[in-house]
């Protein structure tokens, strides 16, 4: 069980990353700065919060 949470963390994690990646490039080609930090916070919480849902249907 604990394996399937781990990669679930994962698969989330890199999903987030993508995303995130995706919208940074976007941004950068059209001279919008994003705040890194307020930019973090929202992936980190977004990433948090699709993890628990996909875990919740298993408790």
């Amino acid at each position: 069980m604990n394996m399937k949470h781990l990669l679930k963390g994962i698969i989330v994690a890199a999903a987030v990353l993508i995303v995130s990646m995706v919208i940074n490039i976007f941004c950068n080609m059209h001279d919008i700065h994003l705040d890194q930090t307020i930019t973090s916070t929202v992936s980190a919480v977004c990433a948090v919060l699709l993890y628990q849902g996909l875990i919740k249907n298993e408790k």
